[in-house]
């Protein structure tokens, strides 16, 4: 034992807290309150909180890992995007429920990008997932190519609210389509031209097949 030194005695069958401090050899005891005892530890706990920043509209979920990075989950709530195909360009064309998962690290780089078909609803872990119809999202992950495109520094997270229009608005080839993944069984122009001037809810009668999957499956990655 050091010359100077603190001990605490817990005794249970007694019902006290005992508080020894040997100093050059003198030792003193005071008997404490299990109560004041046991605030004393808690207030020395340290408690580290990471703050989110001003998270973006319609954030479903927000992951941050030991090192700070971050996985956020958008839900999406628009249902009219300009896009294009090749060189045909659709200006106001119809959306199902869409939501976008992105990794964005401490600088704000955007790594993995995601991107899934939900029900028409508010969304819950127990929302429905359906087969992405279009091209550029592979698997039921819905992991995006982005080709050649690069993707800005979001080192604000309510900025993220702006990325999903942009990754919409990368051209479309036919990288990962599949006319499998639609009811209708329309190759990728073909559909297109179908179902440009329809109603979005259209999508849920005639087109989108459910994948097995639902919202907390797609958060989880």
């Amino acid at each position: 034992m050091s010359e100077n030194e603190l001990r605490v005695r817990i005794l249970p069958e007694e019902e006290q807290v005992l508080v020894e401090t040997h100093t050059n050899g003198i030792v003193k005891c005071k008997e404490i309150q299990a109560d004041a005892f046991l605030d004393c530890i808690k207030s020395s706990i340290r408690r580290n909180y990471v703050s989110s920043g001003l998270l973006p509209p319609n954030c479903l979920h927000i992951g941050i890992d030991s090192d700070g990075n971050k996985a956020y989950c958008l839900w999406y709530p628009r249902l009219y995007a300009d896009t294009s195909y090749h060189e045909t360009a659709y200006l106001n064309f119809p959306l199902p429920r869409l939501v976008f998962a992105f990794h964005v690290d401490t600088e704000g780089k955007i790594g993995e990008c995601r991107m899934g078909v939900v029900a028409d609803e508010k969304p819950t872990m127990e929302t429905v997932m359906y087969r992405y119809p279009f091209s550029n999202v592979s698997g039921t992950r819905g992991a995006i190519c982005i080709g050649a495109n690069a993707l800005p520094k979001y080192k604000a997270p309510y900025a993220l609210a702006n990325l999903p229009a942009l990754l919409l608005s990368i051209p479309n080839g036919d990288h990962s389509f599949n006319a499998l993944n639609n009811k209708l069984g329309m190759q990728y122009r073909d559909l297109l031209e179908h179902l440009n001037g329809k109603d979005p809810s259209y999508y849920y009668s005639d087109v989108l097949i459910p994948n097995g999957k639902t919202l907390k499956d797609f958060i989880g990655g």
